[in-house]
């Protein structure tokens, strides 16, 4: 039967169809291999994605931190208990990864012989296993965090005081040149730094955290005063070592220069002085290459301040020197001259007291022989201290300015009283001037009377010439009185001016017209023999000016010249101007 339903089968299915059907097969063979491999792919992908997040898990650097807290459990009971805690969860969590160790090994081996479906199902409760983990860790990492929190707040902390550490080192090296002697100070202040660091790092290591604080503190302080004297050491230096040095040398020549002139500098001890201020400049010096600055600036200041109170005080006293020096010899002739003044003064008013009755001033020049005496004592006292060479000038210029004053205030006292006596006396000298001014004009008229001999003058003249003299006589008559009459002085001398200068302009116009009468007859005497006419009017005119009728005479003449030469009336007016100048100038 069976070879039957074979032989059924060999008619029905032809060689072609078992062709098909081998072909169908292998397909589905390879097809069912790729997806095999394809699953076995994606488990290993899976996998590796399980390994990474256990690696990740396990990477966390849980037994060194809580290895930390441990060690400082142990110093601080706060934390003990919490620490405890940890340590359970921490054994919890490393049984935990340790089975998820060996879970990843399984898989691994069910990938590997391509058993997938038993690998999926043990990935699937694995990753549950390490997600629970990864909390778990997570949590027991917090909890440490926030026990080693204040070692990381000093890690932080320590980390930017060794950034900052580097920076001063830097600027150090950047400026060692500027920092001369303190170099090795500084370099000794580094080096120590540095040890300090090494110490925390050990106190951190061996999780001594409340003495690595200490240490902090003690390296923050020593960076402070690194950091002080970086930034205070060039400007001190150069104040120590460069205006102060100069300064002491310039007030020591300074001093030389000035004492060779003259001037007395003993009292200010510059030679002392400047000894104590090289001394305190050397010991801050000392200071500064020591690392000490404390005080020092202040030190440097109150040198620089004494310099220049010595450099001021040996100025004040060349410039006293050179005051009293160019001044003092005109200072000293003034004196004399006051001495001069007052006994001119003194003489003078002896007359004007006698003379016109002035008022007493016994009193008055008892008190100025008081001022004078004690002016002459100041004046004979500051001549000795010039001379002695032993006194600051500065001293010597106060006395003298107290001799100034004095002398000029006395000199201006004398003066006023000069000028009381002699506005006394200015009336009497005025009216001996004014006397021997009208002596000369009546001189003058007399001389200039008798030079021209006029034919006829009047009496009158004679009486005015004789009044004029007596009026002259009466002001000296006045004058020789004493004591002096100045009211009665004035007025006669007044009345005299007057009564002089009216007579001299009248004798002045009378020989003026005198003279033109005399021009006029010489010019017309040259027409007397050709005009008959002219001739008589001339003659006219000689007998006018005979008898004193010159202004007739005058009259005459010109209008007869006139007929023969119109306008010549005008030439003899400047002629007789021009003559008249010149015996005035005479």
């Amino acid at each position: 039967m069976m070879e039957n339903v074979i032989n059924n089968l060999k008619n029905i299915i032809t060689m072609d169809t078992l062709i098909y059907i081998f072909i169908g097969i292998v397909l589905i063979i390879v097809l069912s291999i790729i997806l095999v491999l394809i699953k076995q792919k994606k488990a290993a992908k899976e996998l590796d994605e399980l390994e990474l997040m256990y690696n990740t898990i396990k990477s966390v650097p849980l037994a060194f931190k809580l290895n930390k807290a441990v060690a400082l459990s142990r110093v601080n009971d706060e934390m003990a208990q919490r620490v405890e805690e940890c340590k359970h969860d921490f054994d919890s969590v490393q049984e935990r990864l340790k089975e998820c160790s060996m879970s990843l090994a399984e898989v691994d081996d069910l990938v590997y012989v391509r058993k997938v479906k038993a690998a999926n199902k043990k990935m699937n409760t694995l990753r549950k296993e390490l997600q629970e983990c990864q909390e778990q860790v997570n949590s027991v990492n917090d909890i440490l965090d926030a026990v080693l929190e204040k070692e990381n707040e000093q890690r932080e902390q320590i980390n930017k005081l060794k950034d900052e550490f580097r920076l001063l080192k830097k600027k150090m090296e950047e400026n060692r040149s500027i920092y001369t002697h303190s170099s090795a100070y500084l370099e000794e202040e580094v080096a120590s730094i540095e040890k300090m660091f090494s110490s925390f790092e050990e106190w951190m290591f061996a999780s001594e955290f409340n003495k690595a604080a200490d240490q902090q503190d003690r390296i923050l302080e020593a960076m402070k005063h690194l950091e002080t004297l970086i930034e205070e050491l060039p400007p001190l230096y150069e104040k120590g070592k460069g205006i102060l040095p100069r300064m002491i040398d310039e007030i020591s020549y300074q001093y030389a220069q000035i004492k060779n002139k003259g001037v007395y500098l003993e009292h200010l001890e510059i030679t002392k002085s400047l000894e104590i201020i090289s001394n305190m400049l050397s010991e801050d010096l000392n200071k500064l290459r020591n690392g000490k600055v404390e005080n020092v600036e202040y030190n440097l200041n109150e040198c620089e301040k004494r310099l220049c109170q010595l450099q001021e005080q040996i100025i004040k006293e060349d410039k006293a020197f050179d005051e009293v020096s160019s001044n003092i010899e005109i200072l000293l002739d003034g004196v004399k001259t006051m001495n001069q003044e007052v006994e001119e003064t003194e003489l003078l008013y002896t007359r004007v007291y006698e003379r016109f009755g002035f008022e007493n001033w016994t009193q008055k020049f008892k008190e100025i022989k008081d001022k004078l005496a004690n002016l002459n004592e100041m004046e004979r006292k500051l001549e000795r201290i010039v001379l002695e060479k032993s006194v600051p000038y500065t001293t010597i210029l106060i006395a003298y300015k107290e001799l100034e004053q004095s002398n000029t205030s006395f000199m201006d006292e004398i003066a006023k009283m000069k000028v009381s006596l002699e506005s006394a006396c200015s009336d009497e000298e005025r009216a001996k001037k004014q006397l021997i001014k009208l002596q000369l004009i009546v001189n003058e008229i007399r001389v200039k009377m008798s030079k021209y001999r006029l034919p006829s003058v009047s009496q009158k003249y004679d009486d005015d010439l004789h009044k004029a003299k007596v009026m002259m006589k009466d002001i000296s008559c006045i004058l020789k009185n004493s004591p002096l009459d100045v009211q009665r002085l004035n007025t006669q001398l007044r009345v005299s001016i007057d009564y002089i200068y009216t007579l001299y302009n009248s004798v002045n116009n009378l020989v003026g017209m005198a003279i033109m009468v005399e021009n006029t007859i010489v010019f017309g005497n040259r027409y007397r023999s050709s005009y008959p006419e002219i001739d008589s009017e001339l003659t006219r005119a000689e007998l006018c000016f005979r008898n004193g009728q010159y202004t007739k005479a005058l009259k005459i003449g010109i209008q007869a010249i006139e007929k023969m030469h119109p306008g010549a009336y005008e030439n003899l007016i400047n002629k007789n101007d021009t003559e008249n100048m010149g015996h005035s100038e005479a």
